[in-house]
């Protein structure tokens, strides 16, 4: 099913004692705290994330993994969840594939291919009473999750064989695993843990040594649903406990901190996510319903209402456009987005490098990115990242590199290529494609200089072997059309700075040469 409704007006933030106009931005995202929602009927959206495909991903309770496109079209499917599925948690893993949590009927952790949309679920190896709620991937390349079932764990699945292992060891007694979970700067997997002794967690992926941190934390405190990568380096989370704070863990020294100032009396925070701003955004569905933004080094926070009646902003998370998106539980349920002010990544384009001629090395470069969050995206972050190589916009099978050769069945079709990059304290995606090019092979190669040629040099002499060259190609002579051709660039070479410019020189022997490729002299 597809929805695309939407609902977008200019809103105004307050900040403690200060008055912000919010319709003012620049190209890229929406205007900071502009604020639309669209809306996705029959869906329970609970977290969203940024796929590898440039839209945005929702897990829906009621049954469902979710999709929303940057302008605010929304799909879900089902086909393949077990029956009673009730998924919770969402991350992009480094197989390009969306896995998630499924906490229904037959528990499981699943995966769907953003393209395809096949969607598989996998239950065996899972603890008897399990509950996998919090999802991500790792730098080892596994996919991790939370369970809160019968057995706490932490647990991985491996996203080739499927595999999947459970470890419990140095998890505190009584502990309530959450959906809280995050790689973090130091390789380990970071976690939440609200259960009889309230505490922030880690687990090392090569080890499965756990560790569990709550020295710090306020009393009656509850680490709950999300965990994220500052861009400080630190852990931050949400804590819906007595004293409602956003917190802040020191990976290295485990020291920490609570911010408290300036949430709203009866706040209710939902996850929290790195925007491409470098600040930290999430919402509150608490007594006053709105979305806020937390400088990570000053803990100023900055406050965006408009929201639809009756909201409940959960998930949140930055989108390939520039912009926050969030998942709103309230009585219009729904997908929002709000403008963060920032520049589009894609800056510069990548182009093609070369004459687009049949076995000549074409390149992809000259792309230019935005930094979002203090951080210049890489071309390497997952193996999806890089280049591709389109032949009248279908990618080329296997043409993943920054160069690439035309052949003969290339000729007369557009050539051009994408880069795809990831923000990767965000874990946000983005590609940019460049012009085209057309491909061309030795006859309109020849049928290019001998337009080029015309008039110039001593007398009619290039033009006529362009001539004849154009007769050895028509007839299959290619020896003789490999011999003309080096007759011409003998004769540029000899003319050069008396009848033919340096310049022209160059361009005659540089076409020249790309004939020669094209025949394989």
């Amino acid at each position: 099913m597809t929805f695309h409704l939407a609902r977008c007006v200019a809103r105004f933030a307050v900040t403690v004692g200060v008055l912000l106009a919010a319709c003012v931005g620049v190209a890229g995202a929406a205007p900071l705290g502009q604020i639309s929602e669209f809306s996705a009927p029959g869906s329970d959206p609970a977290q969203v994330v940024a796929g590898p495909d440039g839209n945005l991903w929702f897990s829906d309770r009621n049954g469902a993994v979710g999709r929303i496109t940057t302008d605010g079209t929304v799909t879900r499917f089902t086909s393949g969840l077990n029956p009673g599925s009730a998924v919770r948690s969402i991350a992009m893993g480094a197989d390009g594939n969306m896995w998630f949590s499924d906490p229904g009927t037959t528990r499981a952790v699943g995966m769907i291919n953003p393209t395809t949309h096949a969607i598989s679920e996998f239950s065996s190896g899972l603890n008897a009473g399990s509950m996998p709620l919090g999802i991500a991937a790792a730098p080892d390349g596994n996919v991790w999750f939370t369970d809160n079932g019968t057995t706490k764990a932490i647990g991985m699945i491996n996203p080739t064989t499927h595999a999947i292992s459970e470890f419990s060891v140095g998890l505190n007694a009584g502990a309530s695993l959450q959906q809280g979970l995050v790689a973090g700067p130091d390789g380990n997997l970071w976690f939440t843990d609200s259960g009889t002794t309230r505490a922030i967690g880690m687990i090392n992926p090569t080890t499965h040594a756990i560790s569990e941190f709550s020295s710090g934390l306020n009393a009656g405190s509850g680490p709950g649903a999300s965990i994220v990568v500052g861009p400080d380096g630190a852990l931050w989370f949400t804590d819906n406990g007595t004293t409602k704070a956003v917190g802040r863990i020191d990976p290295t020294t485990h020291a920490i901190s609570e911010f408290s100032s300036g949430l709203n009396p009866g706040a209710n925070l939902g996850r929290i996510a790195v925007g491409p701003d470098g600040n930290l955004w999430f919402g509150d569905k608490g007594t006053t319903q709105d979305i806020e933004v937390m400088n990570p080094t000053t803990h100023a926070i900055t406050k965006f209402s408009g929201l639809n009646a009756g909201s409940l902003p959960g998930g949140i998370w930055s989108g390939a456009d520039g912009n926050v998106w969030f998942t709103d539980q309230g009585a219009i349920r729904a997908i929002g987005r709000i403008g963060v002010g920032v520049p589009a990544a894609s800056v510069t384009p990548p182009a093609v490098s070369g004459s687009g001629g049949v076995g000549v090395s074409q390149t992809c470069g000259g792309d230019v990115w935005s930094s979002w969050a203090g951080q210049q995206p890489s071309r390497s972050a997952f193996g999806f990242d890089g280049y591709r190589w389109l032949l009248d916009g279908s990618p080329i099978a296997g043409q993943t590199g920054p160069s690439y050769t035309p052949t003969s069945v290339d000729v007369g079709h557009q050539l051009s290529c994408t880069v795809t990059v990831t923000y990767p304290l965000l874990v946000v995606t983005v590609s940019a494609t460049s012009t085209t090019v057309l491909v061309k092979g030795a006859t309109q190669e020849l049928t290019d200089l001998s337009a080029a040629v015309a008039g110039v040099g001593p007398g009619q002499s290039l033009t006529r072997k362009v001539t004849t060259i154009e007769g050895d190609v028509a007839a299959n002579d290619t020896p003789n059309a490999c011999a003309m051709l080096g007759a011409f660039i003998n004769e540029v070479n000899a003319q050069t700075g008396k009848k033919i410019s340096t310049a022209q020189a160059a361009s005659f022997i540089s076409r020249a040469q790309d004939i020669e490729a094209a025949l394989g002299c």
